[in-house]
């Protein structure tokens, strides 16, 4: 079966402390989930354990994504708790990486790529191994590293100016770089980056030019989770269909403004829906 739009990263099983339940996440699920909703024949290739499997496999076949699961002994698992209001991550498993033989030939001609690290798990290689149209990296995996204990903390992308040229685009939170953009500019010298602002929408970096896409109001506002992820999905559907840039930011923007308004994938929009919202 081809593929229009193929997501590529761990899956991950997300415990909350305090919560008796765990939950699927992850960037490549997150943003194969939302273009399933925006109607695009949507692939995803991840590495899953076997006791998260069937649940990942129920949750796709609803979504209507096909799924391509890789073997492994664990999934990609974070811990988190709150304190105060802040929240704190700590890797509790991870799974092997991903590589270019990982990913099912027939599904390299996807009109539009996801590369979603969550722990470095995307092995170099699989950049450029696709004929996208479009390619958008989400790099939060390469902005944070873990000590002996799982705790996750902050670290440098040395490497960064090696592969933003490679991707369409590449998007992080500015909570990823703790609102110091000075890296996030100095990628963009090589490529273009785009900082995800909350409900204030994003920030375009292009080879020295910098603009503010406005978002779109949410009706309210219950779980940020993912939120990051429906805009790459977004962004990589409009970039594939060649859109102005601007236009491909505030599509992006109105996609994820509905993420924020249920818990985990339930408040995805379809393309109907992001359309009424652009106005």
């Amino acid at each position: 079966m081809r593929a229009d739009f193929l997501a590529i990263g761990h899956v991950a099983r997300d415990e909350f402390e305090g919560e008796p339940t765990w939950r699927l996440g992850g960037t490549a699920l997150y943003a194969a989930a939302t273009a399933a909703r925006l109607g695009t024949q949507t692939a995803l290739v991840t590495r899953v354990g076997p006791v998260e499997k069937s649940a990942l496999e129920e949750r796709c076949a609803q979504l209507g994504i096909t799924l391509h699961a890789l073997p492994s002994s664990v999934t990609t698992t974070f811990g988190f708790r709150y304190v105060e209001g802040k929240r704190f991550m700590r890797l509790k498993a991870r799974a092997k990486g991903i590589a270019p033989a990982d990913v099912p030939a027939e599904w390299r001609a996807a009109r539009a790529v996801v590369l979603g690290s969550v722990a470095h798990e995307l092995d170099r290689s699989l950049f450029g191994t696709t004929s996208a149209t479009a390619t958008v990296l989400v790099a939060q995996g390469y902005l944070r590293e873990w000590s002996a204990d799982g705790a996750i903390r902050p670290r440098a992308w040395e490497d960064a100016d090696e592969i933003v040229p490679l991707v369409s685009a590449t998007v992080l939170s500015e909570d990823d770089v703790a609102g110091d953009l000075s890296a996030p500019r100095g990628w963009a010298r090589s490529g273009r980056v785009y900082v995800t602002l909350a409900e204030r929408g994003v920030l375009v970096l292009d080879r020295g030019s910098e603009t503010t896409i406005a978002g779109y109001r949410a009706e309210r506002v219950v779980d940020p989770t993912g939120a990051g992820d429906a805009f790459a999905a977004g962004l990589a559907i409009a970039l594939a269909d060649v859109r102005p840039p601007d236009e491909c930011a505030r599509y992006a923007n109105a996609v994820a403004s509905f993420a924020v308004e249920g818990i985990g994938m339930e408040s995805l929009a379809d393309r109907a829906r992001v359309d009424a919202r652009m106005g």
